[in-house]
């Protein structure tokens, strides 16, 4: 990266979105070894564009059980939403906030 008068990193638009996409799919829970295997086959900080030729039968049954934990995950949240919306209704005033 080029460099500001100040010294500082001046990194290109590309470079911000690779970091965005590499803290987004940290945040999935992914770990940083399955993301530096699946990172060639990137594109965007929304989208995964891995080659079928690409994908070995490891990282694929990786890549699903963390699949399956997000959407645990998900449904647990969605749950607990459920319960703390039904608890607010019953007891919050008629009206109320």
């Amino acid at each position: 990266p080029d460099r500001t008068e100040n010294g500082y990193r001046d990194y290109g638009e590309p470079a911000v979105q690779d970091v965005q996409q590499i803290r987004g799919l940290l945040d999935s829970g992914l770990t940083t070894e399955m993301i530096r295997t699946i990172l060639p086959y990137l594109s965007g900080p929304d989208e995964i564009l891995l080659p079928a030729e690409c994908l070995t039968a490891e990282t694929a049954a990786l890549l699903q059980a963390h699949l399956d934990r997000i959407q645990a995950r998900i449904d647990c949240l969605a749950r607990n939403r459920d319960r703390l919306s039904a608890y607010l209704a019953a007891v919050r005033p008629q009206g109320g906030p």
